[in-house]
């Protein structure tokens, strides 16, 4: 049986080098991982719910699993 977690949503994010997309499986870990990368310099920090929902920086206080 595969325990892997289901990747629920996608964090995304520009950078001097490029772009980044890493997948999360709770809204948790997808707000902690945006939240890293806005004070690590990114920009264009987004993230995309299941629903297929975009969430820029000022939103992710109000988003609600």
């Amino acid at each position: 049986m595969d325990k892997t977690p289901q990747l629920q949503y996608l964090v995304s994010g520009d950078h001097e080098g490029g772009r980044v997309s890493l997948g999360r499986a709770t809204t948790a870990a997808a707000l902690k991982k945006a939240r890293e990368l806005v004070q690590e310099g990114y920009l264009d920090v987004r993230i995309c719910t299941p629903q297929g929902r975009l969430l820029l920086p000022d939103e992710f206080d109000q988003f609600e699993d």
